[in-house]
């Protein structure tokens, strides 16, 4: 027998995962003592060598993707709880928004209403002065343009002035 750890006669050993090539029985799980290996008495032929490092290989292959998809799933939930710690970081900001934007429309509602308010004040305090100043042109003797001067002409300029 062969020492050599890498020997076609050994393949076992390459592998701890190897249950179902030569030298272990296909009933492994059942019974413990079953386990052991059964060494060949004689060489693998070129095929079943091949047919074992395939097997080995794709074993190999299989263990890196299964690696490579829980790397790959260990990634997705980091970003699973990123993205659920941003969308609640949104969540509170929009809340915040609302909030404001609520207070500003409240006030905004009630500058409007002032406003309108303001102007009308402004529109009668305009009335009342100009109506106070037509009274003192009428009553006024002196001011040139009064009834009995004869020009009608400066009471015109005198009224548009007080409208603008």
């Amino acid at each position: 027998m062969n020492s050599d750890i890498s020997s076609p006669e050994l393949p076992f050993l390459l592998d701890p995962d190897f249950q179902s090539g030569p030298g272990f029985s296909d009933n492994s799980l059942s019974d413990p003592t079953e386990l052991e290996p059964v060494y060949q008495t004689k060489p693998l032929s070129v095929a079943e060598q091949r047919r074992l490092r395939r097997k080995i290989s794709n074993r190999e292959s299989a263990r890196r993707s299964r690696a490579r998809k829980q790397h790959h799933l260990e990634g997705l939930r980091a970003r699973l709880v990123r993205l659920q710690a941003e969308k609640q970081n949104l969540s509170n900001q929009l809340g915040t928004v609302l909030s404001r934007s609520e207070l500003v429309r409240c006030q905004n509602f009630r500058l409007q209403a002032e406003s309108v308010l303001l102007g009308r004040r402004l529109a009668e305090a305009r009335r009342v002065l100009i109506l106070r100043q037509l009274q003192q042109l009428v009553v006024s003797p002196c001011s040139g343009f009064g009834p009995g001067s004869g020009s009608l002409f400066g009471f015109e300029q005198a009224l548009a002035s007080l409208i603008s």
